[in-house]
């Protein structure tokens, strides 16, 4: 066995370091793996000080949670806790560091299912018309991410890393990095591709320099490539929502919620749609898509 006093942030260093290289994950999951291994390390750190992490027990980990839970955590951010204690305690195991994984009996917290939020027609609209109404630079950006959004069915994290020259709008297709850093082509249906013609003839050259589509151009932005981070998107999109007047919640994923329903309502196959969305798996699209109350009493009143 290695030496078990090794101090829990390097440990956590090290694992972050070996899903980078050994699971490809995208830098977004990785991020969030270490961010939920340093509440961990807090939280051991004050109630089981001078304690190596290799010595956690189930009930440790199972009081870990209850912690969160007590701190208003909410069963989501539980669960994906639940899941990176796993991974890193198996590869305490794999690396020879402990002998018994402590999460083997760790129960996942319960979640209720997400209420599937889409977009009606008419709100839509709205939404569309009010930015593209919009003449500054920030609100021809807006429009931009919007827009690609509502007829691409990206995920943000896909629409925030996209290559000026990994789009092709003559083809009417766009090569982007989805989950798990797994390259796909998403379709750029007709209705896109004049608002983002526009907007790389007219509003791009007026941005920093950089090898992405959308670069943010608040001053405070000091990354290498100026691009979007994931709440600045959300902020965005939420902004077209509320300044639109409609009602509800407005992020990103509504759109994709958005754009897999309106398929399935217009009888797609889906199988397609799981291409259309990037989903290796159909159980993951059946999820995704979604069927209002309307839809419901539309295919009953056809019987009665």
């Amino acid at each position: 066995m290695e030496d078990p006093t090794e101090p829990l942030p390097s440990l956590i260093e090290e694992f972050v370091a070996y899903e980078r290289a050994v699971g490809g994950l995208a830098a977004e999951t990785l991020r969030h793996r270490r961010l939920h291994l340093r509440t961990l390390a807090a939280w051991w750190c004050a109630h089981r000080p001078g304690l190596p992490i290799v010595e956690a027990t189930t009930e440790d980990l199972a009081t870990f949670l209850v912690a969160e839970a007590d701190r208003g955590m909410s069963a989501h951010t539980r669960k994906a806790e639940t899941v990176v204690l796993r991974r890193f305690f198996a590869w305490l195991v794999l690396t020879g560091r402990s002998h018994q994984d402590a999460t083997v009996h760790l129960r996942s917290p319960r979640v209720p299912p997400n209420e599937i939020e889409v977009y009606p027609a008419a709100h839509i609209r709205r939404i569309l018309e009010h930015t593209a109404a919009l003449a500054d630079p920030r609100g021809r950006i807006r429009h931009t991410i919007v827009t690609t959004l509502r007829f691409t069915g990206m995920r943000s994290g896909e629409l925030r890393t996209l290559r000026l020259d990994h789009l092709d709008l003559d083809a009417g297709e766009a090569r982007v990095v989805g989950k798990g850093s797994r390259p796909r082509t998403v379709v750029v249906p007709p209705p896109a591709r004049p608002v983002l013609a526009a907007f790389i003839a007219e509003v791009r050259p007026t941005l920093p320099d950089s090898p992405l589509l959308l670069v943010n151009p608040h001053p405070a932005v000091r990354t290498a490539h100026r691009g979007f981070g994931s709440e600045a998107i959300y902020r965005e999109v939420e902004l077209a929502g509320k300044r639109a007047g409609v009602p509800g919640r407005h992020f990103p994923h509504r759109w994709r919620h958005t754009y897999a329903t309106e398929l399935v309502r217009a009888g797609v196959d889906i199988s397609v749609v799981q291409r259309l969305l990037g989903h290796r798996s159909v159980t993951s699209t059946v999820g995704y898509t979604h069927l209002a109350v309307d839809d419901l009493k539309a295919a009953i009143a056809r019987i009665w």
